[in-house]
């Protein structure tokens, strides 16, 4: 027989039971919604700390933010107008080109055959018109593609391949006044590739920036061959140090970091409405909107924009010590948890492209050297012993290397000398050239003139 007092008991504790449940669920649900105001108002916070130092949140501000000066004139128009009338050639005839096609130039200091400076000169002449227009644009110092970056990470840049081939038709004529004994054009040429290089610069994504670097790669190359197969006045060889020097722009990278950092944000604001993946065809959707809904996309974000503001700091320290930085914030993602898919699909290569960056500058401040040994040599009669007797006659101050901080190399060969950085292997090979294709192992980023 059952106890009455007991199942009393009994009858009393249920409710009691159920009250606790409902208390610890009012708890957690409390917990949760203070974990979520207390998300937003550190993330709202750390957005207007972004707009404090003058810096685009939205991709709206970013749009606005990527500007010209009110009514400055914009080298874009020409350059869309130059671009309208490029005329590629296709099939062999257009194998047969070397830097637009698959042929090779000869060495720096051997002449084109006269096969290949007929290509050249029929080639350009078909793209007279394109070339004056390129010239022109280079003179005019704002620029401004009309690109929309409202679209975040689904951005358009269907100028980024017409600026390659300018330059790529900028190359060629350079080349090609430098076989025919016309120096002084050949300058202009190479002139107009760094404006067209610069003309993508404060383009505020990594994208355009890996076309600035690989174009200006292009023209310092062009400047190589000019100078190995021409002796310029020291006119000309002024002209060129201030064109190279004024190619080169150590803040590029932090404005391509701003604009991936309000992608980002997009991204995590609303990641239920990217056209994501997770994994291989598996549909994002359903995930993201947990993914929101549990705040995670929120503490990403928080997280995501620590670290992009880390990127931004690397990318203002001095050179040698920016791919240090970059490199610990790429770790840091990496380390991540896997449930934390959102932030970890930020992985572009950020290492890789400020190694790219440093190559580029090294690059040019390699250019800018030979040119000012080249200057030496015309007033002395003789290549200068060290690159301190070009101070302060031909260089306020020797460059330093971006990828050790220390002097470029400088060394004088049997014929014509070479200036040299170490380059990414952070090993000094002598000044080893790199081959023109294949890995760039045990070598170094030189510029090299054989006369």
């Amino acid at each position: 027989m059952v106890n009455e007092n007991e199942g009393h008991k009994k009858t009393r504790w249920k409710p009691k039971l159920y009250y606790a449940f409902i208390a610890l669920a009012l708890v957690v649900v409390a917990l949760f919604v203070l974990f979520r105001v207390r998300l937003k108002s550190e993330i709202q916070k750390k957005h207007d700390a972004i707009r404090a130092a003058g810096y685009p949140v939205t991709l709206a501000e970013l749009d606005a933010w990527y500007s010209i000066p009110p009514n400055a004139e914009n080298a874009a128009y020409y350059y869309a107008d130059a671009f309208s009338y490029f005329k590629q050639w296709s099939g062999e005839r257009a194998d047969a080109l070397p830097i637009i096609g698959k042929a090779e130039l000869p060495g720096r200091t051997e002449p084109l055959t006269e096969e290949t400076r007929t290509l050249f000169a029929q080639y350009l002449a078909e793209n007279r018109r394109a070339l004056e227009l390129l010239h022109k644009a280079a003179a005019i110092e704002h620029c401004r593609y009309p690109v929309d970056y409202g679209m975040g990470f689904g951005t358009l840049y269907p100028h980024l391949a017409e600026v390659r081939k300018g330059t790529q038709f900028l190359a060629l004529e350079a080349v090609l006044c430098a076989e025919n004994g016309q120096p002084e054009s050949a300058i202009s040429s190479i002139s107009a590739s760094f404006a067209l290089a610069r003309s993508v610069s404060r383009e505020p994504m990594l994208i355009p920036q890996l076309v600035r670097m690989a174009c200006q790669s292009l023209a310092a190359s062009s400047l190589e061959r000019v100078l190995n197969r021409n002796e310029l006045t020291d006119e000309q060889l002024l002209s060129l140090s201030r064109t190279v020097s004024q190619a080169e722009d150590l803040s590029a990278m932090s404005g391509a970091f701003v604009g991936e950092r309000c992608c980002g944000i997009a991204v995590f604001e609303a990641p239920a409405h990217q056209k994501l993946q997770i994994v291989g065809d598996l549909p994002a959707l359903p995930l993201l909107g947990l993914y929101e809904a549990a705040g995670l996309a929120d503490a990403d974000q928080s997280l995501y924009l620590d670290m992009m503001d880390e990127y931004m700091k690397a990318s203002l320290l001095p050179l040698h010590q920016r791919q240090e930085a970059v490199e610990a914030g790429v770790e840091r993602i990496e380390n991540l948890p896997k449930i934390r898919f959102l932030l970890r699909m930020f992985r572009p290569a950020f290492a890789r492209i400020t190694e790219l960056d440093l190559r580029s500058i090294a690059h040019l401040r390699t250019a800018q050297v030979a040119v000012a040994v080249e200057r030496y040599r015309l007033a002395a009669g003789r290549l200068p012993d060290r690159l301190a007797d070009l101070v302060p006659g031909y260089l306020e101050t020797v460059p330093t290397d971006p990828f050790d901080g220390k002097d470029l190399r400088y060394k004088k060969l049997e014929v014509g000398f070479v200036v040299y950085s170490i380059g990414e292997d952070k090993i000094d090979n002598g000044g080893k050239e790199p081959p023109p294709k294949g890995k760039r192992e045990d070598c170094d980023v030189t510029f090299i003139i054989e006369r």
